[in-house]
């Protein structure tokens, strides 16, 4: 009877399979609560991200290279003050709020320094150039 020695805790367990769940989905490529959606595609020319980014302006948004990742971070700009003050009572709130966070590991034929970004109607598109060499060619024959 050894079970009924051990402590039963529901929360314990609940807040356990919570974060096994979300390191799961993390790791398999699955946005988080914290994170956004994205579309990403490869051209001949290079690679493109869509992010959507809805309520979000671009002055919110921070792109930036660090090594071999590209970083794109959204920051919420939430008076603490207003929104103590003001917090309604929610029934439902499905939306996600706050601060975004996403990256991702760069291909090596990316031109780090040639990374363009544009926002428009809350969807962030970020172009990522390949270098020349990367770029498929054509190979003239020679006759003889």
């Amino acid at each position: 009877m050894k079970y009924l020695t051990q402590t039963y805790r529901p929360v314990s367990l609940a807040n356990d399979m919570d974060r096994l769940f979300s390191q799961f989905f993390e790791t398999a490529g699955v946005p988080s609560s914290r994170s956004f959606l994205v579309d990403i595609s490869e051209e001949a020319e290079g690679y493109r991200i869509d992010a959507e980014l809805p309520g979000y302006a671009a002055q919110d948004v921070d792109i930036r290279v660090e090594d071999n990742l590209l970083v794109i971070e959204a920051k919420a700009l939430e008076s603490t003050e207003e929104k103590k003050d003001a917090e309604p009572t929610w029934r439902v709130r499905e939306r996600r709020q706050g601060d975004l966070k996403r990256s991702f590991v760069l291909p090596d034929d990316v031109e780090k320094q040639a990374v363009e970004a544009e926002m428009k109607n809350g969807v962030l598109s970020v172009s990522l150039k390949k270098k020349p060499e990367a770029k498929p060619f054509s190979v003239k024959i020679r006759e003889n």
